[in-house]
């Protein structure tokens, strides 16, 4: 046993015989004590786990194990490295530069690589924040495992966004999961499942008459009506009760002038979970299905989806559309958790989960709504109903509360109509409630006149915040700028987005101001072991999901879509067009992208967790729950936050083109 350096901070306890990668591996199944506890270590940690067994026992029998003080400086950046460092016990702490925290790292966790791989000097200071054990793999035998182990190589790529690229393709290339037979239904294609029979179709150039004729001697509800070929339009049951029959409508009119044109459709390689996402999100029960040359070849209704999909998928939202009150509809909505946990368990992204929790949210809202109207009368003046925040970028989790308002049209009278639209509110905010929406904290519903205004009440307050930004104004803001029509007058809220994204896009201080609210975000680069940076009352030292990782992701899709008036309101949207824009460099778009589709899958793995053993649904994750995995490649995401998080600050006090 030697001791090197100042201070005897640092301890050599042995040497393990080194065996050449190239040489004889005869009698390496006599290994000592102590080279057995070694592979057992390494067996269970990644990436010494994906070498094959001799591989496992050359790195076994070619450590150094040393011990170092807490508080005692293990390489300091500038140093030249020889050394890949494996903690085995005890914590360290990376500083970049030596003035920079880059990591705190614990049991299990790598060191040393990055410079090994540039085969220049090390670039943090690496220092003992207890006392620690280190297992340390020469450099040569670093260098040559790279070369001939493919897996091991891939690990120790120093871009943590290809890692976190790489983390999202395996989670969506593991698909279903085995013996589900649900996933594999979500995957199949539409044309894996059409029933093979004739589509019936019509002419635009019938009769209503005729058209009513044709759809009861075939028994079809739904009629695409088709002119050599391409489909123009669609009619359905409901279209003749309610456009000819309740308004007495003359049966010889052509059938063109009761149609719905340019329907939505889908394609044969589309797959039924793009049929539920649409079915859901647009309210409908049929699909027409057209070729690659665009020509209709069937039409698939909501039974063709929940045969492969199961009832649970499609209940949801039809049990909505048919509530008569809003008890009914909190019944529907509470099977939400469910569906959500069964989509995720076969194997679903999360994007697409977030569609659907999303698409069920603002058909409760439309609903409610609804059922108000019929309630309280027609409304006095043209209005539309608007949510804010994750609902209107289509990013909803479990357990989110209600963030809406109501946009009031031409010949709003606050003396006049105050009344009807503030009883309009209160059942609409009371039936979400009741159906698991809980009430916002921030009060940012349509129950508060300050979320109850005209459309120049909402150009005056939106151009208060951009005219004169202070940080508590921009944080309070921030999520009025995530806005979505969900019922109404659509048009209302398209005046009023446009304007103020013309507004944002074109004050730099607004945008330097909302920069720097979202770099302010308390990214958790020391996350390892039960060390986290957000304390709850009841849960104790956790990682917020939503606040301290996918929020920041968000606020940097923001930033770029206001500062070049994007109207896409989706994450994912923002960042592409960002990208298309200029704004954002495509590789991080696409990297912020991968880390965002990752964190949100970590939500709602933790979630249906959550829901299996009946525990509260929260974006509260205890660091007790988390995989090797995922600790491997939060620490990736959180990285790529902070670094993207900081460029946007600097990009935005520096002024865009």
């Amino acid at each position: 046993m030697s001791v090197i350096g100042a201070g005897g901070g640092y301890q050599t306890i042995r040497q393990l015989d080194l065996v050449a990668l190239s040489g004889n591996h005869a009698g390496m199944g006599d290994e000592s004590a102590e080279v057995r506890d070694v592979l057992a270590f390494l067996q269970s940690t990644e990436p010494f786990a994906s070498l094959d067994d001799d591989h496992r026992r050359v790195v076994a029998k070619g450590i150094e194990v040393a011990y170092f003080r807490r508080g005692t400086v293990i390489t300091d950046a500038g140093d030249a490295n020889d050394w890949l460092s494996l903690i085995r016990s005890g914590a360290v702490e990376l500083m970049l530069g030596g003035t920079q925290l880059s990591a705190r790292l614990g049991e299990r966790d790598c060191f040393g690589y990055p410079s090994l791989i540039r085969r220049g000097p090390a670039q943090n200071t690496a220092t003992a924040i207890e006392d620690c054990l280190l297992y340390r793999l020469p450099g040569a035998t670093f260098h040559v495992l790279r070369e001939r182990c493919a897996d091991f190589r891939k690990f120790f790529d120093i871009d943590e966004s290809a890692r976190l690229r790489r983390a999202v393709a395996r989670m969506e290339g593991d698909g279903p999961v085995a013996g589900d037979e649900s996933g594999l239904a979500i995957y199949a294609t539409i044309g894996s499942f059409l029933s093979g029979r004739p589509v019936v179709s019509g002419d635009p150039a019938l009769s209503v008459g005729e058209t009513a004729a044709l759809m009861a001697r075939e028994d079809v509800s739904t009629l695409p009506l088709c002119e050599d070929g391409r489909l123009l339009g669609i009619v359905t049951d409901k279209d003749l009760r309610r456009r000819v029959l309740a308004v007495q409508l003359d049966l010889a009119t052509p059938v063109r002038a009761i149609m719905t044109t340019d329907p939505i459709t889908i394609g044969l390689n589309d797959t039924a979970m793009t049929a539920l996402l649409e079915m859901t999100r647009r309210h409908i029960h049929h699909l027409p299905v057209i070729d690659a040359s665009g020509a209709l070849v069937a039409v698939i209704s909501a039974s063709d989806v929940l045969g492969q999909l199961g009832a649970h998928s499609l209940r949801i939202p039809a049990e909505i559309e048919r509530s008569a009150s809003a008890q009914e509809l909190a019944t529907a909505t509470a099977r939400l958790p469910d569906a959500v946990s069964a989509l995720v368990s076969a194997g679903v992204d999360a994007s697409h989960v977030t569609h659907y929790a999303s698409a069920i949210g603002g058909a409760a809202h439309c609903r409610l709504l609804e059922l108000a109207q019929a309630e309280l009368g027609p409304p006095p003046v043209p209005f539309a109903l608007v949510c804010f925040g994750s609902l209107a970028r289509y990013e909803q989790g479990l357990g989110s509360d209600q963030d809406n308002g109501f946009v009031l049209g031409e010949g709003y009278d606050e003396a006049r109509h105050n009344s009807y639209f503030a009883a309009l509110a209160k059942r609409l905010s009371d039936g979400l409630a009741a159906a698991g929406y809980a009430y916002c904290k921030g009060d940012i519903m349509a129950t508060n006149p300050d979320c109850r205004r005209d459309l120049a009440g909402w150009q005056s307050r939106f151009g208060h915040w951009i005219a004169t930004p202070d940080p508590q104004a921009v944080l309070d803001s921030a999520i009025f700028f995530d806005m979505r029509p969900l019922a109404g007058e659509e048009e209302l809220v398209k005046q009023l987005r446009e304007g103020v994204f013309a507004q944002a896009r074109d004050n730099r201080i607004f945008l330097s101001f909302m920069a720097r609210a979202a770099a302010s975000t308390a990214v958790p680069l020391g996350f390892f072991r039960n060390f986290l940076l957000h304390h709850d009352a009841d849960e104790g030292d956790v990682l917020d999901l939503k606040r301290q990782a996918i929020a920041p992701i968000v606020d940097i899709a923001r930033c770029h879509a206001l500062a070049r008036a994007i109207p896409a309101t989706g994450t994912l949207e923002r960042l592409d067009a960002g990208a298309a824009a200029g704004g954002l460099h495509p590789e991080a778009a696409r990297d912020l992208a991968a880390g965002f589709e990752f964190l949100c899958d970590v939500r709602f793995r933790h979630q249906a967790g959550q829901r299996a053993r009946g525990e509260p649904l929260s974006n509260l994750l205890p660091p007790r729950e988390l995989s090797r995995f995922d600790r491997e490649h939060l620490r990736d995401a959180f990285r790529l936050i902070r670094g993207q998080l900081d460029k946007l600050r600097s990009d935005f006090a520096g002024g865009l083109t």
